[in-house]
């Protein structure tokens, strides 16, 4: 899992019809503490997340497939949760 930050959508009108229902996001990658690590991903909004929103991405294309009940789909990376909080105990 990787915790990142949607930072934008993608809009595309012309698809693949598997992937044609498809909400389709923008993600920086952050660490832990909120800092941007410089990564970027393109994914499937599978919860319905909005702009500025942290999330849970799955950047298992096997997982992404069960989790969305999809085979054989060219997506790789997907928000499989919202995170509210995030706690570290030092």
């Amino acid at each position: 899992m990787i915790i990142g930050e949607i930072i934008g959508t993608v809009v595309s009108t012309i698809k693949v019809a598997k992937i044609y229902q498809s909400r389709l996001k923008i993600a920086k990658v952050i660490n832990p503490f909120g800092e941007p690590t410089g990564k970027y991903f393109i994914v499937e909004d599978a919860v319905g997340v909005g702009t500025g929103e942290k999330v849970l991405i799955s950047d298992d294309d096997g997982v992404v497939r069960k989790l969305l009940g999809k085979d054989n789909i060219p997506i790789r990376s997907a928000v499989v949760a919202k995170v509210d909080k995030i706690n570290i105990y030092e």
